[in-house]
């Protein structure tokens, strides 16, 4: 391994010129599952996965990952937990009287009350949420019996309305998060 060599120059004047002639890398070490070969003048790093442990997860709150978010062109961090969470949509079968909690990975909601009663469906915040979720009235009797759905904490619909009021028959709404501002209609 070659020595990083300084060569000074000192002037007269009070001025200090310098060369340096460092060559990388001084030190080149992984960890881990990482792996290293290094073959005339290059190194090339990769992922040795039969270091990689197997065994079972048992907290997937617990186990991250890196994702690319290719609309950003960035890398982020998610948890096991959530990739599964938003993979899994569900259907919300709303049949008893309100106020009824949206589940955070409920794609669609029918509300099909036993008794005819206006009801309000709580959504959780637009960063808790999975998925899009489409509310529909399923019974048919929105006209009568209005479905108010509601925003949690600062969340917003479009024209800063905390909450949309579904009233007529059938009627239905598409809301898809937007974390930090709340849900587009």
């Amino acid at each position: 391994m070659t020595t990083p060599v300084l060569r000074i120059k000192v002037l007269p004047k009070p001025v200090l010129r310098g060369k340096m002639d460092v060559r990388f890398p001084a030190n080149v070490s992984v960890q881990d599952f990482l792996s290293l070969v290094r073959a005339n003048g290059e190194y090339a790093f990769s992922i040795d996965y039969t270091q990689l442990d197997a065994a079972a997860i048992n907290d997937p709150t617990a186990f991250y990952v890196a994702v690319l978010d290719g609309a950003a062109g960035q890398y982020r961090i998610a948890s096991l937990s959530e990739l599964v969470q938003s993979t899994t949509q569900i259907v919300q079968h709303v049949t008893a009287a309100g106020p009824v909690d949206i589940a955070p990975n409920a794609g669609i909601v029918l509300v099909d009350q036993a008794v005819g009663a206006p009801i309000t469906l709580n959504l959780p915040l637009a960063s808790a949420k999975t998925c899009p979720v489409l509310i529909s009235d399923w019974k048919g009797d929105a006209g009568t019996n209005n479905i108010t759905v509601t925003l949690a904490g600062s969340d917003k619909f479009p024209g800063g309305l905390s909450s949309w009021k579904l009233g007529a028959d059938t009627a239905s709404i598409f809301a898809r998060p937007a974390t930090g501002y709340g849900y587009v209609l």
